[in-house]
């Protein structure tokens, strides 16, 4: 009714200002239209300016013009800034404000449905640019909401290829704690991979991915966005809201853009009173969930996943590019597993390296602790070294005294000493090693005059001067006649220092 008379005031208006603007005098005029004479001059003289009140908001308006109309600020972000500010006022006059600021949106009417608890799922995705490391970066934003509750999650990758939708649908579920009984999205090539008039042809990965989870996929005809607006309206409020709050300082990397995403998941979004229900999404999800199909017991494997064999350069290949593993696995069967920019190699079911996947063609990409390993066990003295240890106890001390005394040469004794011991021994060997530590004799040569010297009896450092050994008595008695007497050599032990004339 108000309204009414709004318009029918505004074209009794216009018919009296056609009356005077023919030159009618404002007598005629108001008899004509039939109103009083004060109201036509009321008209003459425009509209009486009225002093407008001071309001809370008013410091705040530069600011919030800029942040609205430069940066592209929602009134929600606003209203957290001026408050920190010592803005004291509501909400609900900061919005009226901002509207006047922003054009008015054209939208088409469309009919709002409701879904039950668990019956109903929708998933979508958006591009994004983000700074990665202080760089713009392209980003696909995975998003999936749950119709009930209202209930959002949200994941970042670089290429949104069939393994990372599949690989969001996984991560949304066991954030979720179950599965809606129908997902509808629209018919991207991840998931639909021909359309007919009557079906459609969906890819063998989220084929197999619905048949694990029990769900029933919904492919929505193209143009038709209304029928999972659920998931495209949140859209905006992630780049008004979480992003646009990230848009200056960025993220270090995919990573941290999906740690701060899933933080502001769990503060913010899950925590808000949702505009729609009126209701905390992580609340009504709590009475959502009972209404979803039970996970099973393994998670779906979405990554790429094929066998490899690691090469003589300890990498496996993976698109045209090599990948480095630990050294000591070159030669040993693989598994590569690839998903969401990330290459995991395992060995043996257990996780050995991971690469970021990069898209270069041709390249050899070493890990820094890789490439150290392999320079620690690359030269002679190291591929030889556990070999030679296993010759005794006193291998590791002639090993300490060989690379003191000879350096980098040290492999080259190291190799005479192995081959030594296949000839003769490694008991014998470890045994001349031994003597060998006692007497300061690190090289090759003098353990192998000790091991051509040595009998089957072991072998004894000289004693201190004492009594003449007996190996000594019995090699002197075989020498001839024409040689010291046994006494005189015993002499000369006794006292090293004197000098004995007989026999000169």
């Amino acid at each position: 009714m108000r309204g009414l008379r709004r318009q029918q005031r505004a074209e009794r208006d216009a018919h009296l200002r056609r009356l005077l603007s023919d030159g009618s005098p404002i007598k005629e005029a108001a008899r004509a239209v039939g109103v009083d004479v004060k109201t036509v001059r009321r008209l003459l003289r425009g509209p009486a300016e009225r002093s407008r009140r001071t309001s809370k908001l008013d410091p705040f308006r530069p600011l919030i013009t800029k942040r609205v109309c430069e940066d592209g600020w929602t009134a929600v972000l606003v209203l957290n800034e001026i408050r920190a500010l010592g803005y004291a006022g509501g909400s609900s006059i900061l919005k009226d404000f901002v509207r006047t600021l922003r054009p008015k949106a054209v939208r088409r009417p469309h009919l709002r449905f409701e879904t039950g608890p668990g019956v109903q799922g929708q998933v979508d995705l958006s591009p994004y640019e983000v700074l990665l490391a202080g760089a713009p970066v392209a980003v696909v934003c995975f998003s999936f909401v749950l119709g009930f509750s209202r209930w959002q999650y949200v994941h970042f990758v670089r290429r949104a290829d069939v393994h990372a939708v599949c690989y969001g649908h996984v991560l949304a579920f066991t954030a979720a704690g179950g599965v809606p009984a129908e997902i509808r999205s629209d018919r991207m090539k991840q998931v639909v991979l021909e359309s007919h008039r009557h079906q459609v042809v969906f890819h063998p990965l989220f084929e197999a991915l619905a048949r694990h989870y029990g769900f029933r996929a919904v492919p929505l005809a193209p143009g038709y966005k209304e029928g999972k607006g659920k998931v495209e309206n949140p859209f905006r409020y992630v780049e008004g809201n979480f992003l646009l709050a990230h848009r200056r300082e960025g993220f270090q990397d995919l990573a941290d853009l999906n740690e701060k995403a899933l933080t502001w998941l769990r503060t913010t979004a899950w925590a808000r009173c949702h505009g729609t229900t009126r209701e905390v999404p992580a609340e009504r999800l709590a009475g959502e969930r009972g209404q979803l199909l039970p996970l099973p017991a393994t998670p779906f494997e979405a990554a790429q996943v094929e066998p490899r064999l690691v090469g003589d350069d300890f990498c496996v290949a993976w698109a045209t590019n090599r990948y480095s593993v630990p050294p000591e696995f070159a030669g040993h069967p693989a598994t590569v597993r690839v998903l969401d920019d990330t290459l995991t190699v395992l060995i043996g079911g257990q996780v050995v390296t991971a690469h970021l996947l990069r898209e270069t063609r041709h390249q050899r990409y070493i890990l820094p602790e890789h490439e150290a390993a392999f320079r620690a066990h690359s030269t002679s003295r190291h591929v030889l070294r556990e070999q030679f240890l296993r010759l005794g106890p006193a291998a590791a001390a002639f090993e300490a005294g060989l690379i003191a005394e000879h350096g980098g040469a040290a492999g080259y004794h190291l190799a005479r000493l192995l081959a030594l011991a296949d000839r003769v021994g490694a008991p014998r060997v470890g045994e001349a090693l031994r003597h060998a530590v006692r007497y300061g004799a690190f090289d090759a040569p003098a353990v192998a005059r000790i091991v051509e010297g040595k009998t089957d009896q072991a072998m004894t450092a000289p004693a201190a001067p004492g009594p003449l050994p007996q190996h000594l008595h019995e090699y002197l008695r075989g020498v001839g006649e024409h040689q010291r007497p046994v006494r005189d050599y015993q002499r000369c032990l006794d006292t090293p220092g004197e000098e004995d004339d007989r026999g000169q």
